[in-house]
């Protein structure tokens, strides 16, 4: 167990890395939890700023500014100012009422009111309540009158519509497990490829891959030992992280979709090492390593949406990513995030990410077999 112990001294000083890494994905996920603390992802109405020109003074015209009042704040701003109003942005929308309003829905006229406004979404929603009540009126008129038709128009407008979710999901831990999760592509990514390439280089310079040559030590036993060696270290890394998401998420970690959390990540370590031992392989210039693996942590978690949610990335990025496992890694995360239920169908998804990044790492395999033959031959 030379070798073993060998490797095992290597990675020992590199071990200030692998503790950064670990305090990176740690904070970030903290920073998460405590910046989304206290946000309620319960609907609550927002009150756009308007102004009202109101020439009508019927019954029916001042009912449908009270209706406006409780959904908008209504502001007092001259005609005369009104331009200025809307360019600073101090009121969104601006309802001209003319006298003839309550004699044109009560008569059955076409309704058109004149209104100026930002065209925003505050603007959109305003005009949306104005058009309900007009077109609840011109409803009601051939029914009711007077005080019986204002009243049945404001019982009707003032209906709520209660949603109940039928879901039992936390919606908010399954986000912050999501990201935690997302980002540890670039933590364990970036752990395997600096643990692995600088172990083999240390064992591939020149002087020492020479004496392991012309040594009686078995090359095969050797390999193994190294592997076994790189192994150990970062499976016990991952285990750790996995204490730290038990830590964090510890009421979802033993849950279907936690443990679902946990098999995405461990498929995607085996995955990491394939491309950590393809890198050593292909290079032992330890300046060049450290670019490699800025590269590929940072690039991959970049494209793939670890840092940034898949669902505000340009399609051609999207398209783009799926070359790369991270890709799979994410998206299985994304899919365990809204997993209500565990069947087959559900999970159908995530078996064929999972299948996809095992045949990622195959080819990682066989890639790292055929460069190491190629320079046994040279060597």
């Amino acid at each position: 167990m030379i070798v073993f112990k060998t490797v095992l001294k290597v990675i020992n000083r590199l071990k200030g890395m692998l503790i950064l890494y670990t305090v990176v994905l740690v904070a970030i996920s903290l920073m998460n939890q405590f910046n989304a603390k206290g946000n309620v992802i319960t609907y609550q109405e927002t009150k756009p700023d308007i102004v009202i020109y109101n020439k009508d003074d019927s019954l029916l015209a001042k009912e449908f500014v009270n209706y406006m009042s409780k959904h908008t704040n209504i502001k007092d701003i001259k005609e005369d100012k009104l331009d200025d109003a809307l360019f600073y942005r101090d009121v969104s929308y601006a309802l001209f009422i003319d006298s003839n309003f309550s004699s044109n829905i009560l008569n059955g006229n076409q309704i058109s009111l004149d209104y100026k406004s930002t065209g925003d979404y505050n603007s959109s929603y305003t005009e949306m309540l104005v058009n309900k009540y007009v077109k609840v009126a011109s409803i009601y008129k051939d029914y009711y009158s007077g005080e019986e038709l204002t009243k049945n128009i404001e019982d009707t407008v003032s209906k709520e519509i209660k949603v109940n979710l039928s879901t039992k999901l936390d919606v908010d831990t399954l986000s912050y497990a999501t990201s935690y999760f997302n980002f540890l592509n670039y933590s364990f990514l970036a752990g395997s490829l600096y643990v692995i390439s600088m172990v083999l280089s240390s064992i591939k310079e020149e002087k020492v891959y020479k004496r392991t040559i012309i040594s009686s030590y078995d090359y095969k036993k050797h390999n193994k030992e190294v592997l076994l060696a790189n192994s150990i270290v970062l499976f016990g890394l991952y285990i750790i992280y996995m204490i730290f998401g038990y830590v964090l998420f510890k009421n979802l970690i033993f849950t279907p979709n936690g443990l679902l959390y946990v098999l995405n990540s461990f498929v995607y370590v085996i995955c990491t090492v394939t491309i950590g031992f393809l890198i050593g392989t292909i290079t032992q210039n330890r300046a060049a390593i450290s670019g490699i693996i800025n590269v590929v942590a940072l690039g991959t978690s970049f494209l793939c949406g670890c840092f940034v949610p898949i669902e505000y990335m340009p399609e051609s990025v999207v398209s783009l990513s799926k070359i790369l496992p991270t890709h799979y890694f994410v998206s299985t995360n994304e899919i365990i995030k809204t997993l209500d239920k565990i069947d087959f169908n559900s999970i159908l998804p995530i078996i064929t990410n999972l299948l996809i990044i095992v045949v990622f790492s195959l080819v990682f395999v066989i890639l790292t077999n055929i460069i190491n033959k190629k320079k046994q031959k040279i060597a």
